[in-house]
């Protein structure tokens, strides 16, 4: 590809060139013929070399103003590039180049600024949401540390009142390390390419092992659990897909209602491992399921519970560099269904 653009535009000077000595050649032909007939060129004359000198003078200058013209034709996009680039380079991502012209590698050229200078603004808008989502979720856990660790100091309060906000402070303590566990677990999976310390274990008894953890949250709000776990052997990181069972697992069970009901499924189909995870809970419309894998995305104040939003950004990126996929179904007001495929190969 890259031989057939450049064999495009050597052929494309060629020709600017072949152009420019070609309309030199007449327009210099054309003065002569001029001169010839004004009787300005003979063979008699006493000075030969007048007439010669002025020819080539004239070609030159011709040629010149010719060849400035075609050069500034074809020099301009070549500037706008360079002050498109000045415009990135101070931090204005909002510049797009017109994606015009007669030369295809400069058209691509322009195309492919444009892409980048697009994906360069996502990515500034991405990092700025980030410092904005991560000062906030630090925030509130800390300044409710703050205010109750003030209230303690208060020699008055009863064992019952002292006891309650020693528990709110542990609480935000425990999100705070969360939060700053999750953060740091998905810059390093976020800089990582493939899966290392895997070994041979079993899958569903890991499942298994996350409900049981999972039991007072769920027994508290007496859900009913329907499990069907197939037997399987799979050769991967325990560490990492324990993360994935947890969070999927504890957002069916903190979404679904009192009483409500989760299936928790694992099965084999064709050459993959499938485990679905349904809940009758409160649903998501499809702008949530849109940005639900988001980073610090909760949906819409409804689904703001406890939480920081990473969960499900994380799991999905261990998913995906265990090669699988992992989709999202869901009807609001109804059920909503996680499917976890990875492959067994």
């Amino acid at each position: 590809m890259k031989r057939k653009y450049r064999s495009r535009l050597w052929v494309y000077l060629a020709l600017i060139v072949f152009i420019i000595m070609l309309a030199t050649a007449v327009i210099v032909s054309f003065f002569a013929y001029f001169l010839f007939q004004m009787g300005y060129l003979n063979q008699h004359d006493k000075n030969p070399l007048t007439p010669v000198i002025f020819l080539l003078f004239m070609s030159v200058m011709i040629g010149t103003s010719i060849s400035l013209f075609v050069a500034k034709k074809i020099l301009k996009p070549i500037t706008r590039f360079s002050k498109a680039t000045d415009e990135v380079a101070k931090g204005n991502f909002n510049i797009r180049m017109t994606e015009t012209g007669h030369i295809e590698e400069i058209r691509d050229l322009t195309r492919k600024f444009n892409m980048m200078v697009h994906e360069l603004s996502s990515i500034e808008t991405l990092r700025n949401d980030f410092v904005v989502n991560v000062s906030h979720e630090f925030k509130t856990p800390i300044a409710a540390i703050e205010g109750y660790a003030m209230l303690l100091q208060d020699g008055n309060l009863s064992e019952t009142e002292r006891n309650e906000y020693t528990q709110m402070i542990i609480g935000s303590s425990r999100q705070l390390a969360s939060l700053s566990h999750n953060i740091l677990s998905l810059s390093k999976l976020e800089n990582q390419e493939i899966i290392l310390e895997k070994e041979l274990y079993r899958l569903d008894e890991q499942i298994r092992y996350v409900i049981l953890m999972l039991e007072p949250e769920w027994s508290s709000k007496e859900l009913d659990l329907q499990i069907d776990l197939v037997k399987t052997n799979y050769y991967g990181n325990e560490g990492l897909l324990m993360q994935v069972w947890m969070n999927i697992i504890g957002n069916a069970i903190k979404f679904t209602p009192h009483r409500g009901v989760i299936g928790i499924r694992l099965f084999e189909k064709e050459a993959s491992l499938v485990f679905q995870v349904s809940d009758t809970g409160i649903g998501m419309d499809d702008s949530i399921i849109k940005h639900i894998f988001d980073k610090f995305y909760q949906g819409d104040a409804a689904r703001k519970t406890d939480g920081n939003g990473l969960g499900l950004a994380l799991a999905k990126r261990i998913v995906d560099l265990c090669n699988g996929s992992i989709m999202v179904e869901s009807k609001v007001g109804k059920e909503t269904i996680f499917t976890v495929t990875l492959p067994l190969t």
